[in-house]
């Protein structure tokens, strides 16, 4: 239907079950005991009525143990920086700059050479009052005058020739969950032949996130009168200027230290963006509030689901049987946040005359990692409760027969009507708003409805000749009419009807060799969060100002700097800017209720062999096929660093280098690239569009033999995948891109790793009552994904190639009794890393993150 594209995977349970059967599980890492997981389940089920009947209830818990980045090597530090510092961070302005002079005078004060902080933007501050630079990535320049201790609050993997806090060390590299399930199913058939069913599922899990302290701010500041729902309001700016994703301090502020005040007072220019001008013009900032506590999300599940169904045999038509089946999940998911700073408040205390300090005791110094009162906790932090409800009911029923008997054989066909509605609800509480840490979010919700006619035919051509065993065409046709409603507007869109169909081939040539080949138009609506939701992301970029970038150092460094330089409203680069490091772009994105389902065309082909072989290799068989992807109409959300490199005529569409083209012209850069903000719309925030292509084609490789060893037997199965190409292009005038053989980064979104070469090798040998197993997975080098999208960049890494190895043994202690004892990950073999990437250095979704730990289980069954 038109709410999935790629299919579905059908899980037939059984409806015989009879007995208990008690399962558990236990891993655990095996040096540091640190990754604990537990599963239990039961099943009770049995017959009656003399076998016309089964019910069966299972139960399940499962639990798994939190670990903190700082519980790994590879994880502690992270590969990647932050321009969001405990200590606080100046953002000054090109238009009105302090003295370089001055800067130069107060730290060779400090006892720094002469030239030391080139730049107005290398300043942070010190608890004492004094200031010290965060010194510049890959230069002479290294941090000077810092009196903390590097500890690991410090990004020790660049101290000293570049300050970073260091944000890993805090944050979970494995999230906690606690899960408990229940589900019922009932079948029974009468003696007519009719057979009904009910099932009925329960599942609660709670699982908790945490991130290092909340970065201010992470949301746009505009002046009054022109913020949007999720901007903060600054009177210090002038009508249709922004200080987006930093706050505004004025040069009044009663908590700016004396070394730092007289570096303000050598300004003598005019940022037409504040009010005032020269010495007294207020000037921006970044800080994190390391009072506030950790950024805690803690999330409640829960999940009901009743199916219902019947099936049975037309009384009117000998050979027919007819089925239907309806079915109600919901959905509730409530989020407990905490460690959110509501922006606005935090406006308001860096504006009042006392610094905060007659709002809340003490006030906000954002100079240093200054303490902070529990009152201005309490006024700053937002904890919050944002609910998700889903509400899915489905339809279905279809009639299945023969219709004529062929010369190869009946011809069969299935024809149904299905109708799905869903309904989405998203409260985001206190959450709402210009809130800085989590993602700034509004309310939401809607319904789509999908009503459906399908129809499916099995056509035999041939059958029993010398070159054909058989011949089978499969067709299949669905009809499906949408509609979707946003129920925080009341506005409809317009009833959309889509076809989706294939045409199967299967030639059997004859009991050993089987063909086959396909092709299908698939079509996917536009989901919730699509259509109606928005959220906000701070994806990890790459920076082509930076002094070794390749379009810096290439034929058109001259003009590359140039338009680096005309968007820099901080003034900050010059020929030697290096960028943050790993640097994050803030953007906003809401939903588009004007998107269009999406279609894709899928090509297949392949073969299967069943051995023809005797002796040892009689058991032996083995599959391929090669697969085509086309997606049109692709839905896809805005990507930062495709934008970015837009502007920097990474594809050839901004020859001038000029900071009018679309592109930079939603680039807010002061000194590195802070964030990106749609100068179409009024909040800038962007929209999803259908502008998207994808196409993907590859190979899947499959063997299984069997045979005899000694005095046991051995099973080997190989699964293998070879990428031939993954493109995607984002848009008219962006080019299709191969991400074929690339790792993806922070930000690209989990599963946009697409190695070219990927295995699953499994083996067993099983001799009387024991069964010896091993898995071997292999994942192939990459290149990273940022250096598809930034042609020419040699500075982003990639990975090498890793091979994971699990053993394993089982003994069937009585018939009824099971033990297994294994080892994952033999070899330890920690995950790729690759930089820049904030994840950990490495992408969680694909690698092993725990690394080598045994796995102990039982199966009881009576």
């Amino acid at each position: 239907g038109t709410d999935a594209v790629a299919g579905a995977v059908n899980i037939k349970l059984r409806d015989d079950f009879e007995g208990f059967e008690l399962r558990g599980s236990f891993q655990d890492h095996i040096e540091e005991q640190d990754s604990k997981d537990y599963v239990l389940s039961a099943v009770l089920g049995g017959n009656f009525d003399d076998g016309r009947g089964n019910a069966v209830i299972a139960l399940d818990h499962a639990d798994r143990e939190q670990m903190v980045k700082a519980q790994r090597e590879f994880a502690a530090v992270a590969t990647s920086t932050t321009s969001f510092l405990p200590e606080g961070r100046f953002f000054g302005s090109g238009d009105n700059p302090i003295d370089p002079a001055a800067i130069d005078a107060l730290f060779q004060s400090y006892g720094s050479a002469a030239g030391a902080v080139p730049s107005q933007n290398l300043l942070a501050f010190n608890e004492d009052g004094s200031l010290f630079s965060i010194g510049q990535f890959n230069s002479p320049q290294d941090v000077e005058n810092f009196r903390y201790p590097v500890d690991g609050a410090v990004n020790t993997n660049l101290f000293p020739d570049f300050y970073s806090y260091n944000f890993d060390f805090v944050n979970l590299l494995r999230l906690p969950l606690n899960r408990d399930s229940i589900m019922g199913k009932m079948d029974y058939e009468f003696d007519n032949g009719i057979e009904v069913f009910a099932q009925y599922s329960y599942t609660e899990y709670s699982a908790d996130t945490a991130l290092a302290p909340t970065p201010i701010p992470t949301v746009g500041v505009r002046a009054p009168g022109e913020a949007a729902s999720n901007q903060a309001v600054s009177q210090l700016l002038t009508p249709g200027s922004n200080a987006d994703f930093t706050f505004v301090v004025p040069a009044t502020n009663p908590f700016i230290p004396t070394d730092f005040a007289n570096l303000l007072a050598t300004r003598t220019g005019d940022d037409p963006r504040f009010v005032g001008a020269g010495a007294t013009e207020p000037f921006t900032m970044r800080q994190r509030t390391l009072d506030a506590g950790l950024r805690l999300s803690s999330y409640n599940n829960i999940v009901r689901q009743f199916t219902t169904g019947a099936s049975g045999p037309l009384p009117f038509l000998e050979g027919w049987d007819w089925s239907f089946y309806l079915t109600e999940g919901r959905t509730r998911i409530v989020e407990t946040q905490s460690g959110n700073i509501d922006t606005n408040r935090l406006q308001t205390l860096l504006e009042d005359p006392s610094g905060g300090a007659d709002i809340c005791a003490g006030g906000f110094n954002p100079f240093g990692r200054q303490p902070l009162s529990q009152e201005c906790v309490d006024y700053l932090e937002v904890s919050s409760s944002l609910t998700t409800e889903f509400k899915q009911q489905i339809g279905q029923f279809y009639v299945t027969g023969d219709v004529v008997d062929l010369p190869a054989g009946p011809l069969s066909v299935v024809a149904g009507y299905e109708f799905r509605f869903f309904d989405f609800a998203f409260d985001p509480g206190s959450a709402g708003g210009a809130i800085s840490g989590f993602n700034a979010q509004d309310p939401s919700g809607g319904t789509n409805e999908f009503r459906d006619v399908f129809f499916e035919a099995l056509v035999p051509l041939v059958s029993g000749r010398r070159w054909a065993e058989s011949v089978e065409l499969n067709l299949g046709y669905r009809s499906s009419e949408s509609q979707f409603n946003d129920s925080i507007t009341g506005i409809n869109n317009d009833e959309s009807r889509d076809d989706a169909y294939k045409v199967e081939l299967g030639w059997a040539l004859d009991e050993h060799w089987r063909f086959r080949g396909s092709y299908q138009r698939a079509v996917r609506a536009p989901n919730f969060e699509e259509l109606f939701d928005g959220t906000g992301s701070a994806p990890q970029i790459f920076d082509p100002c930076n002094s070794f970038s390749g379009a810096r150092n290439g034929p058109d460094g001259a003009e590359v700097l140039a338009l680096c330089q005309a968007q820099d409203v901080a003034g900050a680069v010059g020929p030697n800017f290096v960028a943050t490091p790993g640097a994050q772009a803030s953007i906003n994105l809401t939903g588009n209720r004007n998107l269009e389902p999406e279609t894709a065309d899928t090509f297949t082909l392949g073969a299967v062999m069943q051995s023809p072989f005797e002796g040892v290799f009689r058991n032996l068989t083995a599959s391929i096929d090669w697969y085509s992807i086309d997606v049109e109409d692709a839905i896809i959300v805005p990507n930062v660093n495709l934008i970015i490199a837009d502007c920097f005529n990474y594809y050839g569409n901004n020859p001038t280098y000029s900071n009018d083209q679309e592109s930079c012209a939603t680039i807010f850069r002061a000194g590195d690239i802070l964030g990106l903000s749609d100068p179409n719309t009024d909040s800038g925030d962007f929209n999803n569009s259908n502008n998207g292509e994808i196409s993907t084609s590859g190979i899947d490789l499959a063997a299984s033999w069997g045979f005899d060893a000694g005095p046991g037997y051995v099973n080997l199965n190989g699964l293998l995948n070879h990428v031939l190409a993954w493109e995607q292009s984002d848009g008219a005038g962006l080019p299709k891109i191969d991400y074929a053989g690339t790792v993806g980064y922070f930000g690209a979104g989990l599963g946009q790793s697409f190695p070219e070469w990927n295995a699953n090798l499994t083996g067993t040998y099983a001799w009387r009552d024991y069964t010896f197993d091993t898995r071997i997975r292999y994942i192939g080098e990459m290149d990273n994904r940022a250096a598809a999208q930034y042609a020419g960049e040699t500075s982003l890494t990639g990975v090498d190639a890793i091979t994971y190895v699990d053993l394993g043994a089982s003994w069937a202690l009585t018939e009824t009794v099971n033990l297994r004892l294994g080892v994952n990950n033999v070899f330890d073999a920690e995950p790729e890393e690759y930089a820049p990437n904030v994840q950990s250095g490495t992408d969680p979704s694909l690698y092993d993150i725990v690394g080598r730990r045994y796995v102990a289980s039982f199966r009881m069954r009576f």
